[in-house]
């Protein structure tokens, strides 16, 4: 009878994210995305960090959306 082998574990491919962070999908314009990333590059951050600050500064009241 043959020996049954464990198969490799699956890896993921790209980047993990940090300690304590988990990727978001959301659904925004080509041109809004592209501006967005000139801009963070302009300001020597990334999209993410403006995102998370962005959304902590809406939830804790900072904040107003005007619908």
């Amino acid at each position: 009878m043959a020996k049954m082998t464990k198969a490799p574990a699956k890896t993921r491919s790209g980047p993990r994210a940090p300690e304590g962070k988990r990727p978001l999908t959301v659904l925004l314009s080509e041109v809004v995305i592209q501006e967005a990333k000139i801009a963070a590059i302009r300001e020597r951050t990334n999209v993410s960090q403006i995102t998370d600050k962005l959304l902590r500064g809406w939830l804790d009241g900072t904040y107003k959306l005007k619908i």
